[in-house]
C-alpha cells in the first residue's frame, strides 16, 4: 500500500521510519482536565482547536517525561502534554480499530534534533527542542528528582523554567512488572496533519548545504525551523510499554519562566496534576508505523 504521507525531497537529519523501539525510564504525572487550558497547543499548531480537527472531550490526561536510554536515533529526554480525549472526526473514515474519541498530545518537547524531524513526520507528533535539568542521573532511583525544562537557546527568556517539579519515588515498595497491554482503557493517540512553518524547506535546503552540519543536540532555537516538517494525513498509533512501575509523589514548583511572555507561549499555566503519580524504570517501549488516513 503506498503511503499516504509523501517522503519530503530532502532530510535535513539522518531519516528514520518507524517502527521504534525504545529503553527509558520514565514519570506519568495524572490530570483530569475540565477543558483545554490557554497554551495546551504551540503557535505553530493553533489550527489544531479547529472543530473540524476534533473538540475536546476530557477524561484522564497525563504530563510524561520520559529519559530515553536507547531509540533509533540516540539518547534524548523527552516533556509531553496529553490533555485527555479528543473526538476523532470521521472516526479514522471507517479505518480499522480507531476509536470515536482518542488521547492526542498536544505539547512536546525533546532535547535533541533528530527526534524531531522523524516524530513528526512518521506519527504527526508535534515535537519542538527544549532543554532538560535532572537532579540524578537517568537509572537512578533517588530519594527526591528534580526535574526543569528550559526554552532552547534563543528561544526568548531562555534563562528560566517554564516547567519544574519535584518526584519522590515510594522507596517502601518495590517496583512490580507492568504492561501496558492489560490496561483496561484505549490508550490509541489520534494526531491531526501538522502545518509546516513558512520558510521551512527554505531551512532544510540551507542546512544540507552547510559544510559544518549542526550538532543533534544542539538546542537552539535558530535551527529548529528546519525540522518542523508538516504532514498531510491524520496518523494513529499505541505506544506498548514493559516496565517495573511504582508510585511516587507530585509536587509542581512555579520556574518563574513566564514573566514577560505570553499566555502559555511555552506551555499551560497552571497545571495541577495530581499529587500522585507513577515512576517507571527499566522501560521496553515500542511504537509500530501509523494507521493512516485522509478526511
Amino acid at each position: 500500500m503506498t503511503p499516504l504521507q509523501p517522503e519530503p525531497p530532502l532530510h535535513p537529519v539522518p531519516r528514520s521510519p518507524a517502527p521504534w523501539t525504545l529503553k527509558a525510564q520514565s514519570y506519568l504525572l495524572f490530570l483530569r482536565l475540565p477543558s483545554l487550558p490557554p497554551g495546551a497547543y504551540d503557535p505553530v499548531h493553533a489550527c489544531w482547536s479547529a472543530p473540524k480537527n476534533g473538540t475536546f472531550t476530557g477524561g484522564l490526561g497525563a504530563i510524561m517525561i520520559v529519559r530515553y536510554t536507547d531509540t533509533p536515533v540516540g539518547p534524548y529526554d523527552e516533556l509531553m502534554l496529553i490533555p485527555g480525549n479528543f473526538s476523532v472526526p470521521g472516526e479514522g473514515l471507517g479505518v480499522g480499530g480507531i476509536p470515536k474519541k482518542a488521547l492526542r498530545i498536544t505539547r512536546i518537547y525533546v532535547s535533541q534534533r533528530t527526534t524531531v524531524y522523524n516524530g513528526r513526520l512518521n506519527w504527526n507528533i508535534p515535537k519542538h527542542l527544549a532543554r532538560f535539568e535532572f537532579s540524578a542521573g537517568v537509572g537512578e532511583t533517588p530519594e527526591i528528582l528534580g526535574v526543569k525544562v528550559y526554552p532552547p537557546l534563543g528561544g526568548g527568556g531562555d534563562e528560566k523554567p517554564f516547567f519544574s517539579c519535584t518526584l519522590k519515588p515510594w522507596r517502601w515498595m518495590p517496583a512490580l512488572p507492568t504492561n501496558t497491554a492489560y490496561v483496561p482503557m484505549s490508550l490509541m493517540n489520534v494526531q491531526p496533519p501538522l502545518p509546516e512553518p513558512a520558510g521551512r524547506m527554505a531551512a532544510a535546503r540551507l542546512e544540507a548545504e552547510r559544510e559544518e552540519k549542526v550538532g543533534e543536540y544542539d538546542v537552539s532555537r535558530k535551527n529548529e525551523d528546519a525540522l518542523l516538517v508538516g504532514t498531510e494525513r491524520w496518523a494513529a498509533f499505541e505506544l506498548e510499554a514493559r516496565c517495573k512501575a511504582r508510585g511516587c509523589w507530585v509536587e509542581m514548583h512555579d520556574g518563574g519562566g513566564e514573566e514577560g511572555r505570553e499566555e502559555g507561549e511555552w506551555w499551560p499555566r497552571g497545571l495541577k496534576p495530581w499529587s500522585v503519580g507513577a515512576w517507571m524504570e527499566d522501560g521496553d517501549f515500542g511504537i509500530r508505523e501509523a494507521v493512516e488516513w485522509k478526511l
